[in-house]
């Protein structure tokens, strides 16, 4: 008589569940405002109405996040709102992928912002491959594709253009009710190193790489692991982990949103500088005020990016600090400085050569003026009684002595 697999249950509750793994998707897409954004006017073709209940439970619960890590006076300075849109349904794929996509809008007042979309799968085994597969932005009739094409007229209304310039980054959210965190890791840690890269190649990973990747984990608490990569990153919710056991269904469990909100200032904080450097590397202004104007705009954000972005997120140095590298913060930090440096010394030139230019002004009307009294003086000798003629000996010496000046000097000043 064969042995019946003995049924497994979730550690805290006891229940019994059929599949191993609940996984989720935070899509990050930036985008950059070309007006202050008061909220959606309408909603496209395509989405609907949010639903209310979810839409405000979600809200809720990262405005709670954001109290606790940021404080309330980051939030009543209102540097960032969150705008709900609606939801999007995707018809036609797999049984086991996502159904709908919840969208929200986070906008920043600079003008930069990231489309936040909320993808919830049903319960299913393990398969890096095929999350990865939904996780890629250049599947022609993938998850990514039609969001993009769902969000386009939206996307056009608020920022301008319907193509999608800004960076895509992505957030996987894996819970697994039945096992612990070192279970999980210890059965499938190089496919989350997998599915941390999006690496779609069939190549097994070295042993070296997967053992460092796995242990930079940010998730500070049992039962959480927390990864950063260039491309994306993952939040992994064991058993062991009780905070919450079964958060409300569709939603995100509570344990990722710190690491969400992280991840998003940072993306904002790479938004605010990409679009600083393109604003001094493409246009430079012609005129000294247009130039100051420019730089104490430039020094504001700047200002913005260190005291109201990068200091709000010290709750988790490791996070912060890996991720402007590996986001290449500091690399367009320093570019923006040096473009600014730039400007700068565009200022003091063009200072210098206002400057200059009034001297030899200057220096042609006062020498003029001066030869012309020393004629209309001679004249007067002459013509004691003839004041046209001494008028026009002074108009004449002035005149032929200005133009002499002109074209002595202008020599020296070019």
């Amino acid at each position: 008589m064969s042995k019946q697999p003995e049924e497994r249950k979730h550690p805290a509750t006891g229940l019994a569940t059929d599949d191993d793994f609940e996984p989720g998707f935070m899509l990050l897409f930036a985008v950059r405002l070309k007006a202050a954004f008061k909220g959606f006017a309408k909603l496209p073709e395509g989405v609907e109405a949010p639903d209310p209940v979810f839409s405000r439970s979600l809200l809720e619960r990262l405005h709670e996040v954001e109290a606790r890590l940021l404080g309330e006076a980051f939030l009543k300075a209102r540097r960032t709102a969150r705008w709900s849109l609606g939801r999007v349904t995707l018809d036609g794929l797999p049984g086991d992928a996502p159904r709908h996509a919840d969208v929200c809008l986070l906008a920043h007042k600079s003008g930069a912002a990231l489309w936040e979309v909320w993808l919830a799968a049903p319960a299913q085994p393990f398969d890096a491959a095929r999350w990865i597969g939904w996780l890629d932005a250049e599947a022609e009739d993938g998850l990514v594709a039609r969001l993009r094409r769902a969000l386009a007229p939206i996307n056009r209304d608020i920022a301008g253009e319907e193509k999608w310039a800004g960076l895509y980054f992505p957030l996987t959210v894996l819970r697994t009710p039945r096992d612990s965190l070192a279970t999980l890791v210890g059965r499938h840690g190089p496919d989350l190193v997998r599915l941390l890269f999006r690496d779609r190649s069939s190549l097994p990973f070295k042993a070296e790489l997967v053992t460092e990747e796995l242990a930079r984990d940010y998730g500070g608490h049992e039962g959480r692991l927390m990864l950063l990569a260039r491309r994306g990153a993952l939040a992994a919710q064991g058993g062991d982990d009780t905070e919450e056991v079964a958060p409300p269904a569709g939603l995100p469990p509570r344990s990722a949103l710190p690491f969400l909100v992280t991840l998003e200032l940072l993306l904002l904080e790479r938004a605010i500088l990409q679009h600083l450097y393109e604003r001094l590397a493409h246009r430079m202004p012609r005129s000294v005020d247009e130039l100051l104007a420019l730089k104490e705009e430039v020094l504001d954000a700047l200002e913005e990016y260190y005291g109201a972005i990068t200091n709000a997120t010290r709750f988790s140095d490791a996070v912060t600090a890996d991720g402007e590298v590996l986001l290449g913060l500091g690399d367009l930090y320093d570019a923006v400085r040096d473009r600014l440096d730039a400007v700068s010394f565009a200022i003091t030139t063009r200072y210098q050569k206002r400057m200059t230019l009034l001297q030899f002004w200057l220096t042609v009307v006062f020498g003029a003026t001066e030869i012309g009294f020393i004629a209309s003086g001679i004249a007067t000798w002459y013509y004691r009684t003839g004041l046209g003629a001494v008028l026009a000996w002074t108009v004449g010496a002035s005149l032929v002595s200005g133009l002499a000046l002109v074209l002595l000097l202008r020599g020296k000043l070019e």
